[in-house]
């Protein structure tokens, strides 16, 4: 796992805390921000199924792997296969 990808753990965190501990805004901030973050994330499945189709395998896995960490699963399939194309 490329240490891009703990960044996204680390904002999870913080609202799994924000949730749990917080209270006021601190507790509305991180409310908003999960429902937020995982739409973010489905809309980017569906606007890079092409970059998924084409990497193969599973597309229940690059569903989990996209909703969990975004632009830092499909970025690196997608420059793979532009040099492959190049």
């Amino acid at each position: 796992m490329g240490n891009s990808r703990y960044s996204v753990w680390v904002l999870y965190l913080a609202i799994a805390l924000g949730m749990l501990l917080g209270s006021g805004w601190v507790y509305l901030v991180a409310a908003w921000a999960l429902p937020i973050v995982l739409l973010t994330h489905l809309v980017e499945y569906f606007m890079k199924r092409d970059v998924f189709e084409k990497a193969g395998g599973s597309m229940g896995y690059h569903f989990v792997q996209t909703m969990i960490y975004g632009l830092f699963h499909w970025k690196p399939l997608e420059e793979e296969q532009a040099k492959e194309e190049a």
